[in-house]
């Protein structure tokens, strides 16, 4: 699938349907992780990938965004401490979650080329996911992407006119 076909066709899902998703495209969602590039090539961030089912029933209990039963949950998380080593004070405040962000699209988009349902959380207990994760302190969950194949298809793209959401050159001139 072409880069610009999978960002039209691409949509949230939130029902998946019970298959293990094969180990191919898992090391497509590592090779998405490890090539999103980074703010000052900073590679701060930290990925916790979750395919084990008891462990996603328990993230589930304190991630209310997280229906359906995803085959796996990727964990993007954030080092305010890192990213201040790294880039100061911006990095820390801004660039991190920038980072994360652009990441978080790589994964979205392979996932979803590899015929991959899924969908970005970010309504969840931080602390728990911490706990459940052994997550360090420093070590901060950020966003979950669930990804399953999907049981259902997703509703259909719902998008403002051009002019509402693109200028040239200046504000408001299309």
């Amino acid at each position: 699938m072409e880069v610009i076909e999978a960002v039209k066709t691409r949509r949230s899902t939130r029902s998946f349907d019970p298959r293990v998703l094969p180990t191919e495209i898992m090391k497509d969602i590592e090779n998405a992780i490890l090539n999103s590039p980074s703010g000052s090539n900073a590679q701060e961030s930290h990925f916790v990938i979750v395919q084990d089912e008891r462990q996603i029933k328990n993230m589930k209990r304190f991630a209310p965004g997280l229906s359906g039963n995803p085959a796996a949950i990727v964990v993007l998380c954030s080092n305010a401490n890192e990213s201040f080593i790294r880039g100061g004070k911006d990095s820390e405040e801004v660039l991190r979650f920038v980072n994360l962000g652009i990441a978080a699209a790589y994964i979205l988009l392979t996932a979803h080329s590899d015929g991959v349902g899924n969908c970005p959380v970010r309504s969840f207990h931080k602390e728990s996911i911490k706990r459940i994760l052994d997550l360090p302190p420093e070590i901060e969950p950020e966003l979950l992407i669930s990804l399953g194949y999907a049981d259902r298809p997703p509703r259909p793209k719902t998008s403002k006119h051009v002019q509402e959401v693109i200028s040239f050159e200046h504000y408001g001139k299309y």
